[in-house]
């Protein structure tokens, strides 16, 4: 049996890789367990359901996302280094070996998912979308970005953009992504 270092850490780490990958209905403790080499009590002495697991990885996405977004490193940044760093994010993804957005992930299974997590997930989908439209906002007061109608409509275009580009590029490879995201940025940046 492999021991683990922080265990719970480590089960967080696996259990967002794989709601990633698989989704939320995709996967199981038992999953978990075999890739850890524990049984799956181990799992459940950490999260008592699955429900847990996944409210937790959603909390510590949303916790980490705040602590990003409010570093000088990214806060200071022009608008356009906030919308690159912003883009990174999902591009970092693509380069995990296909990994979609565990937002996009949650949303695609919304309607079969819990419903503390149902909350968990509007919760972190309106805080990307709150910056996202504070940033576009910004950058049009700036005059580096150009598009038509409100930075909320802008941010929301931009957001499932992303998604669906990662989720498309499952299927049509990177490059498919890459244009997404350069087209992206065609449409907004002065």
């Amino acid at each position: 049996m492999v021991k683990i270092e922080n265990s719970k850490r480590t089960i967080l780490n696996l259990a967002e890789s794989l709601l990633q990958d698989k989704g939320f209905n995709g996967f199981s403790y038992a999953h978990i367990a075999s890739e850890l080499g524990v049984k799956n009590a181990a799992i459940h002495y950490h999260f008592p359901s699955k429900e847990d697991l996944g409210c937790t990885v959603i909390q510590r996405y949303r916790d980490r996302f705040k602590l990003w977004i409010n570093n000088a490193r990214v806060k200071d940044l022009a608008p356009i280094d906030k919308l690159n760093w912003f883009l990174g994010i999902y591009t970092d993804m693509r380069a995990d070996k296909g990994k979609v957005c565990l937002v996009g992930s949650l949303e695609a299974e919304f309607n079969s998912i819990p419903e503390v997590l149902q909350g968990e997930v509007e919760a972190l989908h309106k805080e990307l979308l709150a910056w996202l439209q504070a940033m576009l906002a910004e950058g049009r007061d700036a005059g580096v970005f150009n598009f038509n109608g409100e930075p909320a409509s802008k941010a929301a275009l931009i957001l499932s953009s992303l998604q669906g580009g990662l989720q498309m590029a499952r299927a049509l490879g990177t490059k498919k992504f890459r244009d997404v995201v350069e087209q992206l940025k065609l449409d907004l940046i002065v």
